[in-house]
C-alpha cells in the first residue's frame, strides 16, 4: 500500500526555503523554551516503546498510528532543542528540519518518504492518511500490511535513535 505514493515534500533549496517561509507565514510555528525538548523526545520514545506490543499483535494499523506520533514528536524534539519552537503541522515541521539543516540529506528523503506515505489520498496534503485510514477507516484499515508496519516501524526506531543521540551530542 505505501509504495505505490510519490513524495511531494520539495526537494531543493529553494523549494524548501519557500515552503518554510510560507509556514512562518502562516504561524505554523510556536516558540517554546528550548528545555521543552525533552518532554517531545519522551512522548517519542514511549510512544516507540508501545508498538512492539501491536506488531506482535499484528495490529498493522496501531503499529502505523503509534509510529506516526513516535516521528512526529521526535521532529519537535529536534526543533525545539535547536531552534525553540515546536509545529503541529507534520508538513512544516518536516521543512523546518531541512530548512534548519537539523538532518542529513538521507534522512530527509526518508521523512519525505514516510510523510508522503501518509497523505491523504484524496488531496489533503500530509494528512497522513496511513493514520487517518487506521484510526477512521472502517474498512481500508484492514489493507495495511505487516510490510507496511514493518517500513514504519523500522524507520522510527532510527529516527527517535538519531534525534535522542543529536539532541545530547
Amino acid at each position: 500500500m505505501i509504495d505505490n505514493i510519490i513524495s511531494t515534500l520539495p526537494k531543493n533549496k529553494e523549494s524548501i526555503s519557500k515552503g518554510f517561509c510560507n509556514c512562518r507565514k502562516l504561524k505554523k510555528y510556536i516558540l517554546v523554551s528550548k528545555e521543552e525538548f525533552n518532554l517531545h523526545l519522551e512522548k517519542a520514545k514511549s510512544d516507540l516503546s508501545q508498538i512492539l506490543v501491536d506488531y506482535e499483535n499484528e495490529a498493522w494499523d496501531w503499529v502505523v498510528i503509534k509510529a506516526y506520533y513516535a516521528i512526529h514528536h521526535a521532529i519537535n524534539a529536534l526543533l525545539i532543542k535547536f531552534q525553540g519552537f515546536y509545529s503541529k503541522d507534520h508538513f512544516c515541521a518536516i521543512l523546518a528540519l531541512k530548512n534548519f539543516d537539523l538532518v542529513p540529506q538521507n534522512i530527509y528523503e526518508n521523512l519525505r518518504k514516510i510523510s508522503t506515505k501518509f497523505s491523504d489520498f484524496t488531496g489533503f496534503e500530509i494528512s497522513y492518511s496511513l493514520r487517518k485510514i487506521g484510526q477512521y477507516d472502517v474498512t481500508k484499515w484492514k489493507q495495511l500490511s505487516k510490510e507496511d508496519a514493518s517500513k514504519i516501524y523500522n524507520f522510527t526506531k532510527e529516527f527517535v535513535s538519531f534525534v535522542e543521540k543529536r539532541c545530547f551530542e
